[in-house]
């Protein structure tokens, strides 16, 4: 490609979409990032998205306030110093941390790796800025943007034939059988279809993404009644935003059942007992009073995970705490 069909490219419909979504998502991960006091394990998936895998693995949940400490250093007095401090005390590549940078001063920092990123376009560039004047680019976010587009003519069949299958998975329909046959045709190819996969997934569902790049899957039984009471909400929303956040940063969470007490839809509007019927054409949607008997059940049975604030002290069936998981940990608060 040449610089031309780059500038085709950018004026397209299909990356001004992209880049709208792409800019939304930045902004949301630098905002988290810049207030540091605030943030959660739910909230550093956002920023995960951005920085990336090898990021992920190192800033652990369990150094969390170590993250937050270092973060606050920074925004306290910018210095090379401080990022240095980071990068040496999580072992981050030189990328990851120019992302970090990027996420924290977006308007002043180019993203982390953008020399390879744009190397697909058939150009090199080792300069930031020039890439602005060249380009004709506003800002570096435009950079990032560039970086996780595929053109569609990048697009082979095979490639979307994939994309779509993974796209297909359903938590609570699709059986494990072909989620692994999907998988292993996702693992079949060479890296550069996979990362451009990757790159798409990314783009359009990130449940999608962690699932088909993740080494440990795990089934998952979802106390319903106990999610959408969740704060008093009494809301089917709990759950629909529940299903696209199954996972953490061990793990990741398929298929999923959820039991339901039998009286839920009495505390649902109608838009919720709407919502809940058609949820309800799934067989792993199932309904018991009280619930507790079948959750545990169930979990034991299939050696799944339990989502539920519930402690089931009363229940006379044991629970096995390390597989009982608050519900407030795929929730960004």
């Amino acid at each position: 490609m040449s610089i031309q069909t780059i500038l085709n490219i950018l004026n397209s419909s299909d990356f001004k979409n992209h880049s709208i979504n792409s800019n939304k998502r930045i902004n949301i991960a630098s905002h988290y990032l810049r207030n540091p006091k605030d943030l959660t394990e739910r909230k550093m998936f956002y920023i995960y998205r951005i920085l990336g895998k090898n990021a992920e693995r190192k800033i652990s949940r369990h150094l969390l306030h170590d993250f937050q400490f270092l973060i606050m250093h920074v925004l306290k007095k910018t210095s090379e110093g401080r990022f240095n401090d980071i990068q040496k005390f999580f072992k981050l590549n030189d990328e990851d941390i120019q992302m970090i940078k990027f996420l924290m001063f977006p308007d002043k920092f180019p993203p982390g790796g953008y020399i390879e990123g744009l190397k697909k376009y058939g150009v090199e560039f080792y300069n930031s800025k020039i890439i602005l004047k060249k380009l004709k680019i506003k800002n570096f976010k435009e950079i990032y943007s560039l970086m996780t587009y595929v053109p569609l003519d990048e697009t082979s069949p095979l490639i979307q034939k994939i994309l779509d299958e993974i796209l297909s998975i359903n938590v609570l329909k699709t059986k494990k059988s072909y989620f692994l046959k999907v998988k292993d045709m996702f693992e079949s190819l060479d890296e550069y279809s996979k990362k451009l996969i990757e790159i798409q997934l990314l783009n359009i569902s990130y449940y999608h993404y962690r699932l088909i790049t993740s080494k440990k899957v795990n089934g998952v039984l979802i106390d319903g009644s106990n999610v959408v009471r969740y704060k008093n909400k009494n809301s089917i929303d709990m759950i629909t935003e529940l299903l696209d956040s199954l996972y953490m940063q061990d793990t990741v969470f398929f298929p999923a059942i959820i039991v339901f007490d039998k009286n839920i839809e009495y505390i649902l509007n109608q838009e919720g007992k709407d919502i809940l019927k058609s949820l309800s054409d799934s067989k792993r949607i199932l309904y018991e009073s009280p619930a507790d008997n079948l959750i545990l059940y169930l979990a034991s049975k299939s050696n799944y995970f339990i989502i539920s604030n519930d402690k089931f002290r009363d229940n006379k069936m044991k629970v096995n705490k390390e597989k009982l998981i608050e519900i407030r940990r795929f929730f960004n608060e």
